[in-house]
């Protein structure tokens, strides 16, 4: 079988990917939703991505239950459906 001509996207099984669920800009948050992923460790900084291109940093301030987690926005300006991927 010849191998395709377009770059493939492989992402590993176990990286930790959360899904922006909630922005509130005043107080500086997010919701990241991880039903498909692991939560990472409490104080883990995460880098914001929408597309391809990276939009933010965050850091992990505490879970909320076993699939979400509220994070600080500590730069950028992230928005529902980015994600968020450990640096």
């Amino acid at each position: 079988m010849p191998a395709p001509d377009f770059p493939a996207v492989i992402r590993p099984l176990d990286a930790s990917v959360g899904s922006v669920v909630l922005v509130n800009e005043r107080l500086r948050f997010v919701v990241l939703d991880y039903s498909f992923s692991t939560l990472p460790p409490t104080g883990s900084f995460m880098e914001v991505y929408r597309s391809s291109n990276r939009v933010g940093r965050v850091r992990l301030s505490r879970w909320s239950n076993p699939t979400t987690a509220a994070a600080d926005i500590i730069d950028g300006a992230p928005q529902i459906g980015d994600t968020a991927r450990p640096d």
